[in-house]
């Protein structure tokens, strides 16, 4: 019966809006010959390009990551715009505490884009109208790569489906007052991923961030992004185009402004291990995790969320220091992190940063080592004297 209404309600919005729904396929939508030649920009969409300030270095949204003090910290270093976690769509439409426990924000945290994963236009719009004044932008995600998102029929799973995409897109568009921008990932071919952007363009979407890997590219065969056709699509499109992948260092950053010639670039994995990565500085992790601590008091959220960031920053001194990595395991709220990181840099401080690498160096290759000699005893059969019975379950 939910699902009948759901349908009834969407039906009713292109009704209302007088604009019917088109059927894509890859081979119905409108192409040029020589796709990868620059076309006009659009003045409309730039004009809201601007009003956000031309952002040019912005934050991925990350589940359990992005959220409102990491955020905060990004910004006061580079970042110029942020993207909030992937929230999902109808979770969000439908229960309240999960509102209230997921997604929080302050008048300086801005410009933002809130972004959801849908695959039912009305949900979408049921969730996406109960935060429209309290951000710049809707971002549809469109390239979440994950399982849950194979099993929820959402994010880059819809790579293949376009008139879900297009429905999601237009309904937006037709509903809201703030700007719908969207993120997708790369598709198998050039061609397909050239056509699948431009379908979304002609949807009305105002802003493209595209990561240019597959959505097979990932965890251990995540690979290389591909920079060439985020240039490409670049080029093939008139709205904003951020590029997203193969952002680890400042340098890397103006390199892919340089390869893409994107409007701006996204970082993910970058900024959790150095939110001050657009800023091009070198700060001291210890002092990272410090004014990590400091944001997260100001703008309370829950507490792995803390940790988990903690352990990024930390992570090569955690590697000599592995005393205090077990402690942070332990800890139980943000004072006790606080005691452990100011015990952490009081350690590290009196040494020069080349002795800090030459330590975690040596505490990497300590560890290449432990772990090949588990992998040889664990290649022993059991019955064998000296075998490590216990590693090979």
């Amino acid at each position: 019966f939910a699902t009948i209404i759901r349908n009834l309600f969407t039906r009713c919005l292109f009704i209302s809006t007088q604009v019917p729904v088109a059927r894509y396929t890859m081979s119905t939508v409108p192409t040029d010959d020589q796709s990868t030649i620059k076309r006009p920009r659009n003045e409309k969409c730039y004009a809201i390009f601007e009003k956000l300030g031309s952002p040019k270095y912005g934050v991925a949204p990350m589940v359990d990551a992005s959220e409102l003090p990491f955020r905060m910290l990004c910004r006061k270093y580079g970042a110029t715009m942020a993207w909030t976690p992937m929230f999902h769509s109808r979770l969000f439409a439908e229960q309240k505490k999960y509102r209230e426990k997921i997604f929080t924000t302050c008048p300086e945290d801005r410009p933002l884009a809130v972004q959801f994963c849908a695959n039912d236009p009305a949900i979408l719009l049921q969730a996406a109208k109960l935060v429209e004044d309290q951000c710049d932008a809707i971002d549809i995600n469109l390239g979440c790569p994950q399982h849950i998102a194979r099993r929820g029929n959402y994010g880059a799973f819809l790579g293949e489906q376009w008139d879900i995409v297009k429905s999601l897109i237009e309904v937006l568009v037709q509903n809201i007052k703030i700007p719908v921008f969207c993120k997708i990932r790369i598709l198998d071919t050039h061609e397909r991923t050239i056509e699948y952007a431009k379908m979304i363009e002609a949807a009305g979407c105002s802003l493209l961030t595209v990561h240019g890997r597959t959505k097979e590219q990932k965890g251990h065969n995540q690979g290389v992004a591909n920079l060439e056709w985020i240039r490409d699509i670049k080029n093939a499109l008139s709205i904003p185009v951020l590029s997203n992948g193969n952002i680890r260092t400042y340098e890397e950053a103006q390199e892919a402004l340089r390869i893409t010639q994107a409007d701006g670039v996204m970082a993910a994995c970058g900024l959790l291990v150095n939110p001050a990565l657009f800023s091009g500085l070198e700060i001291a992790p210890c002092d990272i995790a410090l004014e990590y601590l400091d944001f997260s008091r100001k703008y309370p959220v829950e507490y792995h969320m803390v940790r988990a960031h903690l352990y990024k920053y930390l992570n090569n001194l955690f590697r000599v220091h592995t005393d205090l990595r077990d402690a942070l395991h332990k800890a139980r709220g943000i004072e006790d992190c606080q005691k452990i990181v100011e015990e952490l840099r009081a350690r590290v401080e009196s040494s020069t940063k080349e002795q800090i690498q030459e330590e975690i160096d040596g505490a990497i290759s300590a560890h290449k080592e432990k772990r090949k000699k588990e992998k040889e005893t664990c290649a022993v059969a059991p019955e064998e004297p000296g075998a490590n019975i216990d590693s090979l379950f």
